[in-house]
Formats: structure tokens, C-alpha cells, sequence
């Protein structure tokens, strides 16, 4: 009986998921906000995602749309195969879809596909080399993944001075502070060395990296608020701050090593959410923002009261809702 039930909870929540994508997507894509058409500033590859994009429009629509469901199960799944939580969610499924894609959608479908898959593989190295196998594999995995995105998505610029401290919460050590930061650095030197090898100045790609960071890209996050929006993010930041506040009040709330993932992410999700006012910031920044919110909020499902998380929930889905049909005016 209680695996029926299971199975049942499992089915809702992944259709739930389904559902919010598919929206969200035609909703973008049809009748779009002007902040959401707003084009990311130009990367040295994130400019090849978006030419590509103009080849293919209504592929990278699909594209996006099929990310949005592989992202959120994958999340979903992460939890449970690492034992993040003290006992077994999968509420990271719907979280990430309404943050990736119930408060805002940017228009460039592909580059947003991109940074949203090279996030998830990041956070799911280091989840693992943190819970299971405190290899150097896995820590220089994530770091490769995560100096990736800035040569994609321009805010992420910041990885590159941020991630070195913020690694230090998971890794403490003197040699795993250097396989973070030597990986960190390894895609932007390789792409350094690629723009040597075609006959442009060694550091071209990093000067670019950097000049893209703080040019402006006329997104206005502010210009998309209605009630709805507001409801929305009060609830999230409700659930944030209730997860946050269990992460670091109750000492028995988590294992030890789930609570330093925690910690990780939520310093990450500190981050991101600075990033909203960074020059170059766009609505791609939301697909980054629903991956350490997942990660977080779940816990709140397991260690606090049903009644209150239940009506946490159903008051973000009817606030989501509401916010994408008041977007289409």
C-alpha cells in the first residue's frame, strides 16, 4: 500500500513538472515579456549558442522545453540516490520547475538549455563528491563545469573569484583548494590557448569574458512584477529562509556530510540571487537559481509540519499559475 501511494506521489509530482514545462515554454515562446526577449550578452561561446539559434528557432524551443523535464527529474533523483534528506522527497522535482520557468523565461532557448545542463552536471559532482566519494575526480569534474558557464552565460564571471571561497565550506583542504581552483581556470585556459593557436592574443578570451560581465544587458527584473509575481517569491523566500534556518538551528536535522551540501548550496543560491543585479544579468539567471533552490527546499517537507509545507505548496503552484496568465496580458 505505501508503495502504491509512493508511486502515486511520484506520478503527481512529475506530472506537475510536465505541465509546468510545457506551459511555461509555449507561454514564452507565443507571448513573451519584453524583459524575457531581451537578448544575453554575447560570450565567447555563448554567441555561437545563440547564432545557432536563429538556424534552428523552433527546435530550441523543444530543446528547452525537454531540458526544463530532464533537469527537474534529474534533480529529483539526486536527492534520493545521495540520501540528501533524512527521509525520502522528490518535492525538488516541482521547486525546480517553478523557479526555472514559472517566475520568467529568457528567450534565448538554447544558451539557456546550456547553462542549465552545465549547472546541473556541476552541482551533481559535487553533491556526489561530497556524500559518496571524496575523490578528486569528481571535485575537478564540478569545477570544470562550473569555469564552463562563464564562457556561456556572462554573470557567471564571478565563479571564478566567488567559487574558490565557496568550495572551502565542502573541501577545507590546501590540495583540494588547488584541484578546485586549477579546474575552475581549465576552460578559460583552454580557450585562451585556442584563441592563440588561431593567431588572436593569448588573453582575448578572458578580456572578453570580462568586458561581457559588466555590459549592460537592459534586463529589469522589476518590470515583470505583478501580485502574483510577489506571491510567488514570498513563498519561495519563505521556504528558502524556513530550510536555511533547519540547516543551521538543528543540529540533528541532517547527516553531516548532507549538511555541508546544504551549506554549499546555499551559499551558491546567495549568489545567484546577487546576480540579478549584476550589469549583464538576464532571465537566464532563473534556470540557475531553481538548482540550489531544489536542493534546499525539500528539506522543509521532511522536518516540518505537514499542514504548513502543504500549504506553502499549493499557495506557490496557484501563485505560478496566476503569474503566467497575467504575463500574457
Amino acid at each position: 500500500m505505501a508503495r502504491r501511494v509512493a508511486q502515486h506521489r511520484i506520478f503527481d509530482l512529475a506530472a506537475t513538472l510536465l505541465i509546468i514545462s510545457v506551459v511555461t515554454t509555449l507561454r514564452s515562446s507565443l507571448l513573451p515579456h519584453s524583459d524575457e526577449a531581451i537578448t544575453n550578452v554575447a560570450t565567447p561561446l555563448g554567441e555561437w549558442l545563440m547564432f545557432a539559434e536563429e538556424r534552428i528557432p523552433i527546435l530550441s524551443v523543444i530543446i528547452w522545453g525537454l531540458s526544463l523535464i530532464v533537469a527537474g527529474l534529474n534533480i529529483g533523483r539526486y536527492g534520493v540516490r545521495l540520501s540528501l534528506y533524512p527521509a525520502y522527497t522528490l518535492m525538488a522535482i516541482p521547486i525546480f520547475g517553478v523557479v526555472a520557468a514559472g517566475v520568467m523565461c529568457s528567450g534565448d532557448y538554447l544558451l539557456s538549455t546550456a547553462t542549465l545542463t552545465i549547472m546541473l552536471l556541476a552541482s551533481k559532482y559535487i553533491m556526489r563528491c561530497i556524500m559518496r566519494t571524496g575523490s578528486f575526480g569528481d571535485l575537478s569534474l564540478s569545477m570544470l563545469y562550473f569555469g564552463l558557464l562563464p564562457l556561456i552565460y556572462a554573470p557567471t564571471a564571478i565563479f571564478y573569484v566567488a567559487l574558490p571561497l565557496i568550495a572551502l565550506v565542502a573541501r577545507s583542504s590546501w590540495r583540494d583548494w588547488v584541484v578546485t581552483l586549477s579546474s575552475l581556470a581549465l576552460p578559460l585556459a583552454a580557450m585562451c590557448y585556442w584563441s592563440w593557436c588561431a593567431g588572436e592574443k593569448f588573453l582575448s578570451p578572458a578580456k572578453e569574458v570580462y568586458a561581457a560581465f559588466f555590459t549592460q544587458s537592459e534586463f529589469h527584473f522589476f518590470s515583470v512584477i505583478n501580485p502574483a509575481t510577489i506571491i510567488l517569491l514570498g513563498v519561495l523566500i519563505v521556504m528558502i529562509m524556513c530550510a536555511i534556518s533547519l540547516i543551521f538551528s538543528d543540529k540533528y536535522s541532517l547527516k553531516v556530510k548532507s549538511r555541508v551540501v546544504m551549506r554549499f548550496n546555499a551559499l551558491m543560491l546567495t549568489l545567484l540571487i546577487g546576480l540579478l543585479f549584476a550589469p549583464s544579468a538576464s532571465a537566464t539567471l532563473f534556470a540557475l537559481l531553481a538548482i540550489p533552490t531544489a536542493i534546499l527546499v525539500p528539506l522543509i517537507f521532511v522536518r516540518m509540519g505537514m499542514g504548513f509545507t502543504e500549504t506553502l505548496y499549493r499557495l506557490m503552484l496557484l501563485a505560478a499559475a496566476a503569474n503566467m496568465l497575467l504575463m500574457c496580458w
